[in-house]
């Protein structure tokens, strides 16, 4: 489904030669279709620079990305919008807080589409469609259909985000801490909803958390990257048995490793 092949990426903000940021060193990593991964790291370990190279973002110094087979290196961000669906941590990011939130699914649903300038409107079937998808997030959504969505709360926002993310059954579903903006109980309820959602329609995943209870408890595979490389691949049994003592222990074990407050609280 997705090969990340020796993939390289630096920084340099400041010219200087010394200031040269290695983001994702000889990375490589093959997901299966279907695998729900979850993401650990400290800070500047390259998790978010590996969502972006996957998405277009950030083109690779070198090494290749294939998705279902297709070499994308060279394909930009619009472009790969048909293979990916993606939720930022900001709930703000994945929607249009002045347009109503039958707007915003309309345009979700269009995404990767080709559009006409003299087509704009909801059709019955669309409307019928939204409301059915919204009942299933149990947040009341399918009522406030005609509502903006900037007076909806944080957690509506994101996981109407979520559900916009997945109207057209993406090949990937890429999540960056998607939760982590959230309270403890509405971050809560949105993975669950994610949970729902990922292995009920069977959705190559890929999700960034913080939380190493919810890297643990969510997916069939967990991977830590240090510095820019992949240190830990679980899968299987091994993640099933695995604990947040197990975790710390492995943290503790790379010493090179930052840890913020949130990972250790969590």
């Amino acid at each position: 489904m997705l090969k990340i092949e020796n993939i390289v990426k630096t920084f340099n903000l400041t010219g200087n030669a010394e200031d040269i940021k290695v983001a994702l060193n000889d990375v490589s990593l093959e997901v299966n279709e279907g695998d729900f991964i979850t993401i650990i790291g400290g800070n500047g370990s390259g998790k978010s620079t590996l969502m972006n190279i996957i998405s277009g973002v950030f083109s690779p110094d070198s090494g290749h990305i294939y998705i279902d087979g297709d070499c994308v290196d060279k394909l930009p961000e619009h472009k790969r919008a048909k293979y990916l669906g993606r939720v930022f941590q900001d709930p703000q990011m994945g929607t249009s807080p002045n347009m109503s939130v039958i707007e915003n699914c309309e345009i979700a649903i269009r995404r990767g589409k080709k559009r006409s300038p003299f087509k704009w409107g909801f059709t019955k079937e669309h409307k019928e469609f939204f409301e059915e998808e919204m009942k299933k997030l149990d947040l009341g959504l399918e009522k406030r259909l005609n509502q903006k969505v900037g007076l909806l709360s944080g957690g509506q926002r994101q996981a109407l985000t979520l559900l916009m993310a997945n109207f057209e059954k993406p090949k990937i579903l890429l999540l960056d801490e998607h939760t982590a903006a959230l309270d403890p109980k509405t971050a809560d309820k949105v993975m669950k909803i994610t949970n729902d959602i990922v292995t009920k329609e069977n959705i190559t995943t890929l999700m960034i958390t913080h939380n190493m209870k919810d890297a643990i408890k969510y997916g069939n595979r967990l991977i830590m990257l240090n510095n820019g490389r992949i240190i830990l691949d679980i899968k299987g049994e091994e993640k099933a048995n695995l604990t947040v003592e197990d975790l710390l222990k492995k943290f503790s074990e790379n010493p090179d490793i930052v840890m913020n407050d949130k990972m250790i609280l969590s």
